[in-house]
């Protein structure tokens, strides 16, 4: 293989790298702006990443405060095979440029070895078809306008879906809780009420308890007079009524 024909391979391939990473990323946002757009996004592995970070902040911090910038930094944060789209933009420019200089170094060697225009030429054809695909292939990617559709769809669904119904759970949620507590507080009333009542009731049946006690004292309770003065005064009474009669 002549080194002019390795020179153009390698331009060939850099120039198709770069332009292949254009076109994967107008993929990947199209697919995603898609499925976010007809809520099917379950479908996708990266938006139920996405979804599933969103209901995790939000139970955990009881909402989130800007919803937008939630997305941004998901979007930011989107990896393709180890790689973030913003640097596999930068990577195909980079592959672009490389190529072109592939084929600039091939058309300086050829000029320095004395090749005729006819030999360089297929250089600058391929230099310039390669620059107006990768141009073409980036205008119709439109990676701004496509991320800007990616963050609205998925603001849109966010917001109105997803933070509404958790939001629902929420309150679902906070009126159990609000009607457990009543339930509690009614039963711990009735609780008290009727240890106040029995606390009521124990002094009335302690006092008539004390009043049975003293009447069975009462009755057991020993004769005034002992046996013998009984007999004496018995014999006292005999003699007046005998001396009157």
């Amino acid at each position: 293989m002549s080194k002019e024909t390795t020179t153009m391979l390698l331009t060939l391939v850099f120039m198709a790298i770069g332009i292949l990473y254009q076109v994967a990323i107008g993929v990947i946002y199209q697919r995603m702006i898609q499925q976010a757009d007809t809520l099917s996004g379950m479908d996708n592995k990266l938006l139920n990443q996405c979804k599933e970070r969103f209901i995790n902040c939000y139970k955990l911090n009881g909402g989130v405060a800007n919803i937008s910038v939630f997305v941004d930094k998901y979007i930011n944060r989107i990896r393709i095979l180890g790689m973030s789209i913003n640097f596999m933009k930068h990577l195909s420019g980079q592959l672009m440029l490389a190529g072109v200089f592939v084929a600039g170094f091939g058309v300086f060697s050829g000029i320095v070895e004395g090749r005729r225009f006819v030999d360089l030429l297929p250089f600058y054809i391929i230099s310039l078809f390669g620059i107006y695909l990768y141009l073409s292939a980036l205008s119709i990617v439109d990676m701004p306008g496509r991320r800007q559709m990616l963050k609205t769809n998925l603001t849109d669904y966010l917001e109105n879906t997803v933070a509404q119904r958790l939001e629902h759970g929420i309150v679902e949620k906070e009126k159990l809780l609000w009607e457990l507590a009543q339930e509690k507080n009614a039963k711990a009333e009735r609780r008290a009420k009727s240890e106040i009542r029995a606390a009521e009731e124990l002094p009335e049946q302690e006092a008539s308890g004390a009043v049975s006690d003293f009447e069975d004292v009462s009755e057991k309770k020993a004769p005034v007079f002992s046996q013998e003065e009984a007999h004496e005064l018995e014999e006292l009474l005999r003699t007046i009524i005998g001396n009157r009669v």
